[in-house]
């Protein structure tokens, strides 16, 4: 009884730092998950710092916004998930919300298994990540394959051709763009440590 009370404890304790992962993953501020997910900022800001337990609704409204199921915020993760072997064709879709953009997983899927994620990004002509610049916790590592795409960050432009990489720390402004008259194909990676 006690193991399965400390089992539980330990699901609780990891539910903040699961959403905030899944949120920084997804570019998103406390405002925007907000705006998805009719949670105040400052309710999802106490929950991942876990300053506060969800209620189930409001985990169901946050699992909803980040386009996962709740049972995934209380799975553990695996033990013996130490290599994670995906073959090209069941790679899987990872939504976003920016228009013009592709992304499929190759790296491991489950939170909390590796700390880096990876994608095989499309970008379609034109294809950005918007107007404004975006900034989050950890680093991103960028190799291009096809195509050629603008990266802007702390104002400066690097522009990434085939077999040219860009490797950055992602508290810093930026933003990037297919500036090319093809799509673009990029091995996408983010590695955001525990906080």
């Amino acid at each position: 009884m006690e193991k399965d009370i400390n089992k539980i404890d330990h699901i609780i304790s990891k539910l903040g730092e699961k959403i905030k992962y899944l949120r920084t993953e997804k570019i998103l501020s406390l405002k925007d998950l907000s705006n998805r997910s009719g949670i105040s900022a400052a309710a999802i800001h106490k929950i991942e710092s876990n300053g506060i337990t969800p209620t189930i609704t409001t985990m169901m409204k946050i699992a909803d916004a980040l386009g996962r199921d709740v049972s995934y915020f209380i799975e553990e993760a695996r033990k013996d998930k130490d290599v994670v072997f995906v073959p090209a064709k069941k790679r899987e879709h990872i939504l976003t919300f920016k228009k013009g953009l592709e992304l499929s997983g190759i790296s491991a899927k489950k939170y909390g298994d590796f700390i880096m994620t990876a994608a095989y990004a499309v970008l379609e002509v034109g294809a950005s990540s918007g107007k404004k610049s975006m900034k989050h916790r950890g680093e991103e590592l960028v190799y291009c394959l096809q195509g050629k795409v603008e990266f802007q960050i702390k104002g400066q432009i690097y522009v990434l051709g085939p077999g040219d990489s860009l490797n950055f720390r992602t508290q810093m402004d930026h933003k990037w763009k297919n500036v090319g008259d093809k799509k673009a194909k990029l091995i996408w990676v983010l590695a955001v440590p525990p906080s």
